[in-house]
């Protein structure tokens, strides 16, 4: 017979299933969807299933000590532990500290964390791996309605019809959303599905509508679309004039952006950007779904605002529509709430603002004044931490030695820094700390977590926990005991902690404050967040803001011209703690690997499961290659494969932050992968015998062809060319073609006159990437001067090309030198 255990939400993505963990006939815990879970009703995807089978697979054994990472670890009693970090704390300076937690804690921990931290230590320095993740789609959240929090529903998704999802590969990553949206395009087969993104993903495979758009161009394209709402009419000016403020400065922004320039930065069609247009205006109801290809950006605030500057021009709030970010982490929510990240104090409370410092100090009993200005986002904090001014870095629940970028950079940091790993399993973050502290996971432990649409669900433990390893605020707890502040930290359950955190939600927009254990699972803020349209800003009105656009911070030219973007595997979660020691989640994802643009892949002699250098000016992997359908320029690889796979992809990524949320450039590197097999070129016997033919009616007119092709040359980031130059191109590039025709056994002189033409390219600082705007044109001179048959026209063309492809490889060749001679230094 079946025994029920516990139920809870799923310990993965923000979607926030409902799930039933019960004893099967035979004594085995398994785990199934929750079907009275109002958020996701049973429904639940693969993840979860294999997880009591892997609980116990690498767990911390004991806590683990070495004072010098030289040293091997030793088993120390909890008490030594506690000493160790206690007399750490005190010896440093408040701000000498930094505490990295995770948006897979309980609510309670991350509340006593926080309390811990801000009230008690004295310091702001605490931040979350929602940084990586979620930072600007609060930012937007908060700059546009006034506050955090999506405002809409699940339950929205079943009377929309249109859905747009931007960054986001939900059919992987929120599986069971995704499949929700299905069926609702199953009920209503009218209901568009549209997805922009560079990568030909899952979703998009499903979708109506694929805009493969450059990354980083999001902020672009959405002002484009809010420049034609405006100068078509179609927008809800009721709903502007009641409910929002600052509309034409924003449009003042987008009119920058019409679709004939926008669709080149973007590098779509203009006839999509008009398309999504009429499907703002037009549709009943449109939900704008979006993740980390929208937030992972140095423009990530602003593309979350250009975004919801559609959603206000046209009304789509509420009934209408709305804009919802997805969450990545279970309670990544949950952690927002309480306020985890460097601004924070629960209740939405800002340590900016005197009266929420005020109320959280009284109510704390904190002995010092919380401090007013925020702390350093985590990537800020590497610097200091590489140059000693941090002293000590104490992760919690979280494995930021693969998961932060530039790992390179970062490992070193860590290598200079007395570092506390708070994990329940031995993770890649182990390698790099002096302390290991075993912590209880989900499972084991009770407490809450909210889903991505605000619905707060409790964690029933069903087993006990390993005899070594206690819960993550009980850490804290004794730690705090330690410090002497044992009677504001006198905790003995975790419904002693919810009971005292709620109360400081009472009268905020997350309010739970008359809210037990019993009354879960509960969405705060109802089905609209704001149902009135009230938004919780000094005048009460949403608030239309300025999407400026700025290109990523990595300059995309030769050698390193190819854009690296990272996401998720469908079976797989972030580094892979628990889901990569399933057998059944690991099928058919078992290594990292790298997919390519097949015309990239053609271009660089690099075949299916090829291995590859990549390389980047942070550093390089060893890599397999997939090829599949992608943006040609744009490059995908997973970020969650760890040390054990060798090459973390992280260590090429960009460290450049958002300057509003600090989210760091996750979705836009720069990289360089050497040619495996070089590429052949032969001009065919026939083209050959037409040039030469044709050769005596063209001479006299050669040179003035070759100076204006060059003339009239337009590539980016080359100004006007010198005449000098452009005299001496026209002369070696006319010898050469005569040599080529008269003489093509003179490889000697072929091979100078190839060096200095290639040489006067890089004066010119003409790139690889630009042979194509050479090539073609030189074959618009041709025409224009020459009345020549197309057979015959082609024939010089190709002939061009031939002579140009010599004189680029050199160029390539210049360029990569250069670039090795940078990240060498």
């Amino acid at each position: 017979m079946e025994e029920i255990l516990a139920t809870a939400q799923c310990p993965y993505c923000g979607v926030g299933c409902g799930l039933e963990i019960f004893k099967d006939k035979k004594g085995r815990i398994k785990i199934r969807g929750d079907k009275a879970h109002p958020a996701t009703k049973g429904d639940l995807c693969l993840k979860p299933i294999p997880y009591p089978k892997v609980m116990d697979i690498g767990r911390v054994p004991a806590p683990l000590y070495r004072e010098s990472k030289k040293d091997q670890f030793k088993e120390i009693s909890w008490e030594e532990a506690f000493r160790i970090i206690a007399e750490k704390l005190k010896e440093n300076q408040p701000d000498e500290n930094y505490f990295y937690i995770s948006g897979q804690l309980t609510t309670e921990d991350s509340y006593v964390i926080n309390k811990f931290v801000k009230g008690f230590v004295g310091t702001n320095n605490i931040d979350a791996n929602s940084r990586l993740c979620m930072a600007s789609a609060v930012m937007g959240y908060k700059l546009s309605f006034g506050s955090d929090g999506p405002p809409a529903s699940y339950e929205d998704i079943d009377d929309a019809d249109a859905f747009i999802f931007a960054g986001s590969n939900a059919a992987w990553a929120h599986p069971v959303l995704f499949k929700r949206v299905l069926n609702r395009k199953k009920e209503f087969p009218d209901a568009k599905i549209v997805v922009i993104d560079p990568v030909y993903t899952a979703t998009a495979e499903k979708a109506d509508i694929w805009v493969d758009i450059n990354p980083g161009t999001d902020t672009v394209l959405f002002n484009s679309i809010l420049h034609i709402l405006h100068k078509k009419g179609w927008i809800d000016y009721s709903f502007i004039n009641k409910h929002t403020e600052g509309f034409m400065e924003a449009v003042k922004e987008a009119d920058k952006y019409p679709p004939d320039v926008a669709s080149k930065i973007c590098g779509i069609k203009e006839s999509l950007i008009y398309k999504l247009a009429e499907i703002y205006a037009f549709s009943k109801k449109v939900l704008s779904f979006w993740t980390m290809g929208f937030n992972q950006s140095s423009n990530g605030t602003m593309k979350n605002l250009s975004l919801i500057n559609i959603h206000l021009a046209t009304g789509r709030i509420n009934e209408k529509g709305a804009p919802f970010s997805l969450t990545g982490q279970p309670n990544a929510m949950g952690g927002r709430e309480v306020g985890y990240l460097v601004n924070g104090l629960p209740g939405y409370r800002d340590v900016r603002v005197e009266e929420d410092r005020k109320f959280m100090e009284k109510f704390w009993n904190a002995p010092n004044p919380i401090k007013e200005k925020p702390g350093l986002t985590i990537v800020e904090a590497v610097d200091r931490m590489i140059e000693g001014s941090i002293k000590l870095l104490w992760i919690v629940c979280t494995n930021p030695a693969v998961t932060m970028p530039n790992l390179n950079k970062f490992w070193r940091a860590l290598r200079n820094t007395f570092v506390i790993v708070q994990d329940a399993y031995l993770t890649d973050s182990v390698d790099y700390a002096n302390l290991v502290l075993p912590a209880t996971q989900w499972g084991e432990k009770e407490g809450v977590m909210t889903g991505s649409d605000r619905t707060v669900t409790y964690n029933k433990p069903f087993r006990e926990p390993p005899p070594q390893c206690r819960h993550d605020w009980e850490i804290f707890c004794r730690v705090a005991e330690k410090m002497g502040w044992k009677e504001q930290f006198s905790y003995s359950c975790s419904r002693e902690i919810f009971d005292e955190y709620k109360k400081t939600t009472e009268g905020r927009l997350c309010d739970i404050s008359d809210w037990n254990y019993e009354d879960l699972p509960k969405q705060w803020g109802g089905k609209w967040l704001y149902k009135d349209k009230k938004f919780p800003t000094p005048s009460g009105k949403a608030k239309f803001n300025r999407a400026e656009y700025t290109p990523p911070a990595d300059r995309v030219e030769y050698p390193y011209s190819i854009v690296l973007t990272t996401g998720r595997t469908k079976k797989q979660w972030h580094t892979m703690t628990r889901t990569g020691k399933s057998h059944e989640l690991l099928r058919d994802e078992a290594e990292p690997f790298i997919m390519l643009n097949e015309e990239d892949a053609f271009e660089l002699g690099i075949f299916d499961n090829d291995y590859i250098n990549v390389r980047s000016t942070r550093g390089q992997v060893y890599i397999k290659t997939k090829i599949g359908k992608i943006k040609k320029g744009v490059a995908f690889s997973p970020f969650g494969y760890g040390k054990i796979y060798h090459f973390p992809t992280n260590i090429l990524v960009s460290d450049a932050i958002d300057p509003v949320s600090k989210e760091p450039e996750l979705k836009f590197s720069a990289i360089f992968i050497k040619p495996k097999k070089k590429r052949i070129y032969r001009l065919a016997e026939e083209v050959y015998t037409k040039v030469r033919q044709t050769y005596p009616q063209m001479k006299n007119f050669l040179d003035e062809a070759v100076e204006r092709g060059y003339r009239t040359l337009s590539v980016e980031g080359v100004e006007q060319i010198r005449g000098d130059i452009l005299e001496d191109l026209t002369v070696k590039m006319k010898e050469l073609i005569d040599l080529f025709i008269n003489n093509p056994a003179d490889w000697e002189r072929a091979t100078l006159l190839n060096e200095e033409i290639a040489q006067l390219y890089i004066k010119m600082k003409i790139q690889p990437h630009h042979q194509q705007s050479v090539s073609r044109s030189f074959k618009e001179a041709v025409k224009n001067i020459f009345d020549l048959d197309e057979e015959t026209a082609k024939a010089w063309e190709y002939t061009h090309e031939y002579l140009a492809h010599g004189i680029f490889e050199l160029v390539k060749k210049h360029y990569e030198t250069e670039a090795l001679k940078k990240s060498e230094e």
